[in-house]
């Protein structure tokens, strides 16, 4: 197992956050293609699957870069929450990486101490509904 590079808390060139900006942009001109997309048009149904190509190309590099600071750690989870949320609308994930998030941005009220490997808070508060027989929450 390799070990994963120290993340610093310094804000430097951070390159994930190119990448999340380049997923971004290729996510909003995919979209703008298809804003009164004819799809019997094949010139414009040409140029929507070229984008949304690039939106996933974009999206694919984006997974592949190792965040080299704790915002960009925190960047990168917060577009997956968004990601999460965008398309799976029934699954919990993004909350989930949402709470990851906001652990990193030490939103906490005793932060995390990584030298201690815990929190320092002795209780910590977690909401969780448990789904019933029909699928809805109790």
């Amino acid at each position: 197992m390799n070990a994963l590079p120290c993340i610093t808390q310094a804000d430097t060139d951070d390159p994930v956050f190119t990448a999340i900006a380049a997923a971004d942009e290729a996510q909003r001109q995919h979209l703008a293609a298809l804003v009164g997309l004819d799809e019997d048009d094949d010139a414009q149904m040409r140029r929507a699957n070229a984008a949304s190509h690039a939106e996933t190309i974009a999206f694919e590099r984006l997974t592949q870069v190792m965040p080299t600071t704790l915002a960009g750690l925190q960047a990168l989870v917060e577009r997956y929450a968004v990601e999460a949320e965008e398309t799976e609308r029934w699954s919990a994930g993004g909350s989930y990486l949402r709470h990851i998030a906001r652990v990193l941005a030490c939103e906490s009220e005793s932060p995390f101490r990584p030298s201690e490997r815990r929190f320092s808070e002795s209780r910590q508060e977690v909401v969780r509904l448990i789904p019933n027989q029909l699928g809805g929450s109790q």
